[in-house]
C-alpha cells in the first residue's frame, strides 16, 4: 500500500520537534515530484493543494491536516541520534506481544516510532501519489512542532485555507470519532539560588537512578497509573533528607513536556558512617515502588553507587523548598469527565526536573477539556509552587475544541463508516491536545473531525501501531473523501 511506502519513506527522515528541514523539503519533493506546488508560510508550515480527480471538481474543499514533528525519546541504554539518525522499525508478529497478541504490530528500534502522527503525513503524501483514489479538490496541511506547544497553528498565515472541512488525522483509536480535545498550558517554576555550598566533611556521594518505567503520552495514558519517575525520585529524597543528613547536588528528570517522565536521576552526599543504612533504604524503596507499581509499572528500579563529589550543593533552605513543593504538587488524573464516560476532564503532568548551578527548574503540563477546571488546577498548582519560594510562569495556552453534534460532518463521517465497514464508529472525546481547537478558532466556519490508526504508548520508546489498522484507516479515509 502506498501509505506504508510513504511512511518508511518519513521514517528515513529525522524529523524531531524543532528540526523539520529535512522533512519539510522531503514533502515539498514527494508534491513537486507530482506535479504539485507546495507553499510555505513564515511559521514553517506546508500547504499542498491537490486538484479533484475527475467528474468530482465541484465538490467541496477538503483540509487534511497533521503535524510533521514527533517526540525523540528512546530507553536508556539506545544510542540514538534524533537528528541525524532514522527510525528503524520492525514488525512485531501477532501472539509475539504479551500486552497485544491479537495484533500485528510495527514497532521502532528501542526508540519511539513516530506514527504519532507520522501515519497521519504518510496518509497525505499517498494521497499525492495515488491516482485511483476519487476525491475533490484537497488542501493537505502539514504543521510545525505540534508536540512542542503547536506552534506551528498558532502562527499559521492568515487566510491560508479555503476548506469547508478539515479532517484531523491525528487520533490513536481506529473506529473512534474525535469530536472534542482538551485545552492545555504549560507551567514552569523555577528556584534561584548559587550552588555554592561546600560538601560537608567526611561526606560520600552516590548517583541515584531510577528507571524501568514505562512512561507514555501525558495525555492519552495518564489515567493508566503509570509511575512518574520524578515523583518517585523526590519521595525518596525526601525520606533520605529528613531521615540521613542527606544533601542535594543535582536532579535530572523527564525529557519532554508531554511525556509521563520514565527516568530520573539524583546526586546526593550522605554522612559516611550512614551510608550503609542509606543503601538498605534504596533497596527497600526499589522493591516497594516495585509492589505498588505491581501490574502497571513494575519494571520499575531504583539504585544507588558512588560516585565523585560533587563540587557544590543546593542550599540547604531551597534543597528542602524543591523537595517539599515537588511532593505537595498534584499529578495524575485531577478529575473524570462528568459529561463523557471513561475521558479524563482534567490532570498534570510533573514532566522535567533539572538542576544547574543557579537555579532548579520544573515543568508541568496541565490539560483539561473545561477551561475552568484547567485554570483551577493550574492555580493550586502555582500556589503550591509559590509558597515554596519559586518563580512561576505560563505559557504556551491553548483551547480545548468541542464539535456541536448537529455537524453535517459528523453525520458524513458516522455514515460511511457504517457504509464501509458494516458497524457503527465510536464518538468520543479526547484527553490531549488537538490542533482542531486553535485551527478552528482561526477558521470558525469549519467543520472538523478526527480520526487515526491504533497507536499504543505514543511517546515512548514502547510506540506501536497496530498493521491492520493503518488498513482500515486507509480504506474510511478513501472513502470518506470519495463520499464528498
Amino acid at each position: 500500500m502506498e501509505i506504508w511506502k510513504q511512511f518508511e519513506g518519513i521514517c528515513s527522515v529525522p524529523h524531531p520537534s524543532g528540526h523539520l528541514d529535512a522533512i519539510r523539503e522531503h514533502i515539498k519533493k514527494v508534491a513537486i515530484d507530482n506535479g504539485l506546488s507546495p507553499e510555505v508560510d513564515a511559521a514553517g508550515n506546508v500547504l499542498v493543494r491537490i486538484p479533484a480527480t475527475e467528474g468530482k471538481e465541484d465538490s467541496p474543499i477538503v483540509v487534511l491536516e497533521a503535524h510533521m514533528d514527533m517526540v525523540p525519546l528512546c530507553n536508556a541504554d539506545k544510542q540514538h541520534d534524533f537528528v541525524k539518525d532514522p527510525i528503524r522499525t520492525h514488525i512485531v508478529a501477532k501472539g509475539d506481544n504479551a500486552e497485544y497478541p491479537d495484533a500485528e504490530l510495527m514497532m521502532a528500534d528501542g526508540t519511539t516510532l513516530g506514527a504519532d502522527n507520522g501515519i497521519g503525513v504518510a496518509a497525505m503524501l499517498a494521497l499525492m501519489v495515488d491516482k485511483e483514489v476519487e476525491h475533490g479538490p484537497l488542501e493537505c496541511l502539514f504543521t510545525v512542532d505540534e508536540e512542542k506547544g503547536m506552534t506551528g497553528v498558532n502562527n499559521m498565515q492568515d487566510d491560508w485555507l479555503k476548506g469547508q472541512y478539515l479532517l484531523n488525522l491525528d487520533t490513536e483509536t481506529e473506529g473512534e470519532l474525535m469530536i472534542g480535545c482538551a485545552g492545555a498550558v504549560d507551567m514552569s517554576a523555577s528556584f534561584k539560588y548559587k550552588k555554592d555550598e561546600v560538601v560537608p566533611e567526611g561526606d560520600v556521594a552516590l548517583k541515584l537512578t531510577l528507571r524501568g518505567l514505562q512512561g507514555g503520552h501525558s495525555g492519552m495514558d495518564i489515567h493508566y497509573g503509570r509511575g512518574n519517575a520524578i515523583k518517585l525520585m523526590v519521595r525518596f529524597l525526601k525520606h533520605a533528607i529528613v531521615n540521613f543528613e542527606v544533601r542535594l547536588a543535582s536532579v535530572k528528570g523527564g525529557s519532554v513536556r508531554n511525556a509521563i517522565p520514565r527516568e530520573c536521576e539524583a546526586v546526593i552526599t550522605v554522612p559516611g558512617d550512614a551510608v550503609e543504612e542509606l543503601l538498605d533504604e534504596v533497596a527497600y524503596y526499589d522493591e516497594l515502588f516495585r509492589f505498588e507499581l505491581r501490574g502497571i509499572d513494575e519494571g520499575v528500579t531504583l539504585v544507588a553507587e558512588e560516585t565523585d563529589l560533587p563540587e557544590a550543593l543546593v542550599p540547604e533552605e531551597i534543597q528542602d523548598d524543591i523537595v517539599n513543593t515537588i511532593e505537595a504538587s498534584f499529578n495524575g488524573v485531577f478529575r473524570m469527565s462528568p459529561d463523557v464516560p471513561d475521558v479524563v476532564e482534567t490532570s498534570s503532568n510533573l514532566a522535567l526536573l533539572e538542576t544547574d548551578p543557579e537555579e532548579t527548574r520544573a515543568v508541568m503540563l496541565i490539560r483539561s477539556m473545561n477551561e475552568e477546571m484547567k485554570r483551577y488546577l493550574a492555580s493550586s498548582l502555582q500556589s503550591a509552587f509559590i509558597l515554596g519560594g519559586a518563580r512561576v510562569e505560563f505559557d504556551a495556552p491553548y483551547p480545548g475544541w468541542e464539535l456541536p453534534r448537529t455537524s453535517p460532518l459528523l453525520a458524513k463521517s458516522l455514515s460511511v463508516y457504517r457504509e464501509t465497514f458494516g458497524t457503527e464508529m465510536k464518538v468520543n472525546s479526547v484527553h490531549c491536545g488537538l490542533e482542531c481547537g486553535i485551527i478552528g478558532a482561526h477558521y470558525p466556519k469549519l467543520d472538523i473531525v478526527s480520526f487515526g490508526p491504533t497507536i499504543h504508548h505514543p511517546h515512548s520508546p514502547q510506540e506501536s501501531v497496530e498493521t491492520e489498522s493503518v488498513v482500515r484507516f486507509w480504506t474510511y479515509l478513501t472513502a470518506l473523501l470519495k463520499a464528498f
